[in-house]
């Protein structure tokens, strides 16, 4: 296995929160930290305060004195590196300014390719230029939190924020003397929190903190790393004046209002339907009115279905989905058969954790059910008795981990587990493997393979369509469950895995489920899948505000 060596660019010992996780994630998985630049310019001479009066940018006052007195995301808090760098080679380096770049000196040059770096990390020193870029075989890496081919410049998260945009792509490039176009060494989506800046900056710091690590894995595992020549026209963005910051706080005010009001007074209310037909039939259907489509009966308000899937025995076909309650404030497993025309539904759990997500299928003769349930912090087995209507735990595969709609996939005999964590369900895209159905199951060498809200979380069963391998995923990027979205799997293997975006299947808009669908499987004669609507309830009201409550609770301690 390839040994990677890297060299850190700060200005100080201080860094914020998000780059100490960058720098302590590679650390920990034996990427050696070899050498340390630090910046050995001394601070400029105190200017005037006539001339600091004279020269301030009033035009934009209320952004910096928020962002540096009020503005405190928990990404950015002040952070001591000492005890990573510590005992590491460490090289002071003077440079000069030249218009708005920063050079180096040709000695400092000389003694940073000494080290044979395989690339520079970059958190100080401002816009690099020259051949201090040449100095490591991978070049210097630096972060861009925005999408390079929509904004550059600044700041960071801000615009997507504002503009309401339903998506914010962050970067890791291999700078060139061009600002903000540099080389893309990986590329990922989050989508945009819109009720709170703070949270999406957090959002888009933390969940970006793994991407030098992705870097150097693809390294590792293929001994190259697949650049992006950007050739972005975006304009460059720069700090909001004082109009715009006063616009930011109104808008930060009202869109909380809002966003907790309509947490509280519309609950999803997810259904599942289904029709006669195969589901390659479903996709291609322009007009999916025209399949007799049928929706389940809810007798509660209160209470929803989703996450179907259906299998077909010598017995029954049986559709097996959640049954979630507002009341109780958890998700069951429940069952309907096809010898009582799905018209009668039976709750095979009752945990006192939450269950969904019902992954079925059947190998050698058995019927086994793999559902979510995050919460007990493990995944596990389960092996359905079709006498009884009742699910048997049969076996522990994953222990330790709260993964969300684990998805198995057996291809050239080996298993595939396809999951999101909990903390990153809408974005982080994982894969686990094993030799046997029970495992060990072991991660694979390039986790997380996808970061992307538009098509990371799995949405039901690996299938065929028109002959090739399809992994169907949820695009959550304006909300949970906006779409589906179809994926040719290219590639699959321990340590490599692709897909290409195929096909969009969006929600049934004839029904009166027409806001959302996340779920479609099926067989040669049935495709099930389900639909949201949004409702109010008592129940959910209540259910709302008390995780509310125990959140904030959660927050002070």
């Amino acid at each position: 296995m390839k040994h990677l060596r890297f060299g850190l660019m700060l200005n100080g010992n201080i860094v914020e929160k998000w780059q100490y996780n960058v720098v302590k994630i590679l650390i920990d998985n034996n990427i050696e930290l070899a050498l340390v630049v630090k910046n050995g310019n001394k601070q400029e001479e105190k200017t005037p305060i006539t001339e600091k009066i004279r020269k301030y940018p009033y035009k934009r006052l209320f952004f910096r004195l928020w962002n540096r007195y009020i503005f405190n995301p928990s990404s950015k808090t002040a952070t001591d590196i000492s005890d990573i760098i510590k005992g590491k080679d460490c090289i002071v380096c003077k440079t000069r300014k030249k218009g708005v770049s920063t050079i180096f000196n040709d000695g400092d040059i000389e003694i940073i390719s000494s080290y044979h770096l395989d690339f520079l990390l970059r958190f100080g020193f401002n816009i690099i230029r020259g051949d201090i870029l040449k100095t490591a075989h991978y070049g210097i890496w630096s972060f861009h939190h925005d999408d390079e081919r929509i904004i550059r410049g600044g700041p960071p998260g801000f615009w997507e924020f504002i503009k309401k945009m339903p998506s914010n792509g962050v970067i890791l490039q291999r700078l060139t003397d061009e600002l903000d176009k540099g080389y893309i060494i990986k590329r990922v989506q989050f989508n945009t929190l819109t009720h709170s800046y703070k949270a999406h900056l957090d959002q888009i710091y933390y969940g970006a903190s793994v991407l030098p690590l992705l870097a150097c894995k693809d390294l590792v595992n293929n001994s190259e790393l697949k650049e992006e020549c950007s050739k972005s026209k975006a304009p460059i963005l720069h700090p909001p004046r004082n109009y715009l910051m006063l616009y930011y706080f109104w808008l930060s005010i009202w869109r909380r209002i809002t966003y907790n009001v309509n947490e509280l007074m519309r609950q999803e209310d997810w259904n599942v339907g289904y029709c006669m037909t195969s589901p390659q039939k479903f996709i291609d259907c322009k007009d999916k009115e025209s399949l007799n489509i049928q929706w389940f009966k809810k007798k509660q308000k209160y209470e929803y279905f989703a996450d179907p899937f259906v299998i077909k025995t010598d017995k029954d076909t049986y559709i097996f989905f959640e049954w979630y309650s507002y009341k109780n404030g958890k998700g069951d497993i429940a069952v309907t058969l096809q010898s009582e025309r799905f018209q009668t539904y039976h709750r095979i759990t009752d945990f006192h954790e939450h269950r969904s997500y019902p992954y079925i299928f059947e190998y050698e003769g058995i019927i086994y059910c793999l559902p979510e349930a995050y919460q007990t912090g493990k995944l596990t087995l389960y092996r359905f008795n079709e006498e009884k209507l009742t699910l048997e735990e049969d076996s522990t595969l994953i222990e330790g981990e709260n993964i969300v709609d684990a998805t198995l996939f057996y291809d050239n005999k080996k298993w595939y587990l396809f999951t999101v964590p909990q903390e990153y369900s809408h974005t982080n895209l994982m894969i686990y493997h094993a030799d046997n159905l029970r495992g060990p199951y072991k991660e694979a060498g390039n986790n997380p393979v996808k970061t992307d809200c538009h098509s990371a979380r799995p949405a039901g069963k690996i299938f065929r369509y028109n002959n090739i391998n399809i992994r169907p995923s949820q695009n959550c990027t304006k909300h949970y469950g906006q779409s589906i979205i179809l994926n040719e799997i290219t590639e699959l293997s321990v340590n490599k895995y692709s897909e290409k975006e195929i096909k969009t299947i969006s929600p049934i808009m004839g029904s009166e489920y027409n806001h959302g669908i996340h779920t479609i499987n099926g067989n040669e004669e049935i495709c099930v899948f389900d639909g949201k609507r949004f409702v109010f309830t008592w129940q959910g009201f209540k259910n709302q505000l008390s995780q509310k409550i125990t959140k904030r609770r959660k927050r002070k301690h």
